[in-house]
């Protein structure tokens, strides 16, 4: 079943988005113009949004040294190119020319692009789903060629639909989390401590992401293990239960899963023992049992033949 966007033409109809990043520096809206101008050169380009950090302001360019080596990091810049069908799309996807025109040289941010056809976004804007809601509400239109419009979405879906997202949700993240707490269950029996560590960390944030995601249709851009841990605790307190903070013990491994998604990949003095990684993810199991129960339950809700479509 699917929840079409209406093809009026009348002006309720549209979205009109931003179109021009002021709050970027001249150096990097010149790098946008030249990213715009490769991009339009190939056939079948109706719009070009740049969403993402540059789109919101809080791009990171990050330099560090540690024992006499630099780390750079640098957000990319974030490129939906909508296209006017699907072989424009696989024309872009796979088109090697341009990959090597976007490399940044010398010009720091990488360049990330993904190519949809217009009536694949308003598809996707149709049925509120989260990623295409936030390039809406954040992106920029860097580049329209007005033969298309991009669709309103609906202020509600009907209780169908949002079973539907609801049961996918939970397919897509649950089974992303389990691979994750196996794929770390792996690095421990290969004593890969610190790989351990940020695996265990990406799975607990998947499985609270699949939470917020089946009950909101919402994931947050948020790594933080406490702000997640609190935004979960609100569907269910038994979240703040799995990671107690009751003595120093308990503190000192909430702080080792906090740090590795960052800590564990980049940093020498991180540290974390086998001891440590089994308390941890005996933790997390008990995360993943509770995560089930509450989504199933959700969807059950949303099944109930007295669920409204206002809801």
């Amino acid at each position: 079943m699917e929840y079409s966007y209406k093809d009026t033409r009348g002006p309720s109809a549209w979205y009109k988005m931003k179109t021009r990043p002021k709050h970027l520096p001249p150096q990097k809206l010149q790098y946008l113009d030249e990213i715009v101008a490769a991009i339009r050169q190939r056939h079948g380009v109706e719009m070009i949004i740049l969403f993402g950090s540059h789109a919101r302001g809080d791009w990171v360019e990050d330099e560090y040294e540690e024992d006499h080596v630099t780390y750079e990091y640098r957000s990319d810049f974030d490129i939906l190119i909508v296209t006017a069908d699907k072989s424009a799309e696989r024309n872009i996807t796979y088109d090697t020319d341009l990959k090597h025109q976007l490399e940044p040289g010398g010009r720091g941010s990488r360049v990330s692009y993904i190519a949809h056809t217009i009536h694949h976004v308003n598809q996707m804007l149709a049925e509120r789903r989260f990623f295409f809601m936030d390039i809406l509400k954040e992106g920029y239109l860097l580049f329209d060629s007005k033969r298309y419009k991009l669709a309103r979405p609906p202020k509600a879906l009907p209780a169908a639909i949002r079973l539907r997202h609801a049961k996918d949700y939970f397919e897509e993240w649950m089974g992303s989390a389990d691979g994750f707490l196996k794929m770390a269950r792996n690095a421990m029996g290969e004593s890969e401590w610190k790989i351990a560590a940020f695996l265990l960390h990406q799975a607990t944030e998947r499985y609270i992401t699949c939470l917020l995601l089946v009950h909101t249709g919402y994931r947050p851009k948020e790594h933080d293990m406490e702000k997640l841990i609190h935004q979960a605790a609100g569907f269910d307190p038994r979240y703040q239960e799995v990671f107690p903070q009751q003595d120093e013990n308990d503190k000192r491994l909430f702080d080792l899963l906090r740090r590795a998604y960052v800590d564990a990949r980049y940093s020498k003095s991180y540290r974390i023992s086998e001891s440590e990684l089994h308390a941890i993810n005996a933790q997390i199991v008990a995360l993943k049992t509770i995560t089930s129960e509450v989504c199933q339950t959700r969807i059950a809700q949303l099944a109930s033949p007295n669920q409204h479509d206002d809801a």
